[in-house]
């Protein structure tokens, strides 16, 4: 009797399921297990798995092994703390190439793209949340440039990635809008807490859709390192963020010193000080009811119009709690300027480690994940171009660029050259690259200001018909509040 051919499809099917679950059963190729524990003894000795090995090893990544389901190659043929490093080493590299070949490169495993995309989707972001507050660490041994006084200078802000238009992203984020009409991309939201001379990464929060900058910043208050004196920009000058801040700057004996809007009004007003600063006491407000108001804080207030010659001057209001003492009005208006060292970082973030700020993930998973392997791999660069000794005390003006591409020609070396080099022989060729890296300062920055105005006529902004440029020195002048 001849069986339908649907029915012998599905018999057939049927069969090949449970050879398949047989063969899941069985003991593994020896084969399989070789190939990936010979891949995760492999060494570059100073290279990138080095400085990766040296913050976290092969047990402790392997430990992160949370999975959202089993789609992709099972972790006999590559292992979790492999296919984390090959998604670091993929994201920092500028080298032409997909996540595979990187792969191959570092661990000498081929796989298919679908199978690596499937590992990846399968990560939950908890794992790379995980990772950044095991690798990001302070600087040991900084450059004094580094701090204030006894005080390590850290800053908190927040950075916006584009997110390409596929249809994963359109189906979970919304995009925004401007006064010029709808966004162009989805934005993913990220705040940092960076060692502002260094650029070197203390903690990151990577959001999901709808997250604020306000709301992430505020989860990385808790990793304030020991004795550090915290600068922020307008967003966080209100009484709601410094009550947490001061909180937590009490228990590691720190410091603030922050950026207030000209038009947020306080309680009362105390003592004036010799050097221009006075005592008041501002409002904190719930942030859940604007209008009520939870407490009171007594911060040290500094008025100052900031000039250079043949340009309009900048008023800004800061608010500290560093005493006459501890710090004068002026030391503290010129120290805030130093706060812009994180928007240098941030620009390096999306232009060097990334294209730009238009991220290549296609899902909003992967995307945080791209993001987060950024942030480890500028980590690994800061403390590779701290070890640098220029004979000099410019140590945070070494080209973070020009150290990058010294660094990705020998990771390469290294690893091509694994079996083939001695020990002493790449120990000796580590130290020319550092030499060369070493050498390869920043001149000295300009005091240089532009004018406010874009090149292209967009309503309502003036048209930029010349460029002027004005160099010279800054210009602090305080002023009093009558």
């Amino acid at each position: 009797m001849q069986m339908h051919p649907h029915r012998r499809r599905h018999r057939k099917t049927s069969t090949t399921r449970h050879e398949w679950r047989a063969r899941q059963a069985s003991p593994l190729p020896s084969r399989a297990r070789v190939k990936a524990s010979d891949s995760q003894g492999r060494t570059d000795s100073g290279g990138f798995l080095s400085l990766v090995l040296q913050r976290l090893g092969w047990e402790e990544l392997n430990g992160l092994n949370q999975r959202k389901h089993g789609a992709g190659s099972p972790t006999r043929v590559l292992t979790r703390g492999q296919l984390l490093v090959a998604v670091i080493f993929h994201c920092t590299v500028g080298w032409a190439g997909s996540l595979a070949e990187h792969l191959f490169c570092l661990f000498g495993i081929q796989m298919a793209e679908s199978s690596l995309s499937e590992r990846r989707q399968a990560l939950p972001f908890e794992v790379f949340k995980e990772l950044l507050r095991r690798m990001l660490r302070p600087i040991a041994g900084a450059n004094p440039q580094g701090f204030f006084g006894r005080w390590r200078l850290v800053a908190i802000d927040g950075v916006s990635f584009s997110l390409a238009n596929t249809e994963q992203v359109k189906a979970k984020c919304k995009k925004g809008g401007n006064q010029n009409g709808r966004a162009a991309f989805a934005k993913l939201q990220c705040a940092a807490l960076v060692e502002v001379m260094f650029h070197n990464p203390l903690a990151a929060c990577v959001g999901e859709p709808g997250d604020s900058e306000w709301k992430l910043a505020l989860g990385l208050l808790a990793h304030l390192p020991q004795e550090c004196l915290l600068l922020a920009d307008r967003l966080y000058g209100c009484g709601a963020f410094l009550l947490a801040a001061v909180e937590r700057l009490k228990q590691c004996n720190g410091r603030f010193l922050v950026r207030a809007k000209e038009n947020l009004k306080v309680v009362r007003r105390g003592r004036r000080f010799k050097d221009g600063s006075q005592q008041v006491e501002i409002k904190v407000l719930d942030p859940a009811n604007h209008h009520r108001v939870i407490a009171t804080l007594e911060v040290r207030e500094i008025r100052a119009t900031v000039q250079r010659r043949g340009h309009r001057p900048v008023r800004i209001r800061l608010w500290t709690n560093l005493s006459c003492a501890e710090a004068s009005a002026q030391e503290l208006v010129r120290l805030y300027l130093a706060r812009w060292e994180q928007e240098l970082y941030f620009r390096e973030l999306k232009w060097h480690l990334g294209i730009n700020d238009l991220l290549r993930s296609q899902t909003p998973e992967t995307a945080a994940q791209e993001v987060a392997a950024m942030i480890i791999g500028s980590s690994l660069i800061a403390h590779e171009r701290a070890r640098l000794r220029p004979g000099e005390e410019l140590a945070h003006r070494i080209s973070f660029i020009k150290t990058w591409e010294t660094l990705e020609p020998l990771w390469l070396t290294l690893l091509l050259g694994d079996d083939i080099l001695t020990e002493d022989q790449k120990q000796r060729l580590c130290d020319r690259f550092y030499t060369l890296a070493a050498r390869r300062v920043m001149a000295k920055k300009r005091n240089r200001s532009c004018p406010r105005a874009m090149r292209q006529p967009v309503q309502p902004w003036p048209r930029k018909r010349g460029q002027k440029s004005v160099e010279g020195p800054l210009q602090v002048s305080l002023r009093s509040r009558r």
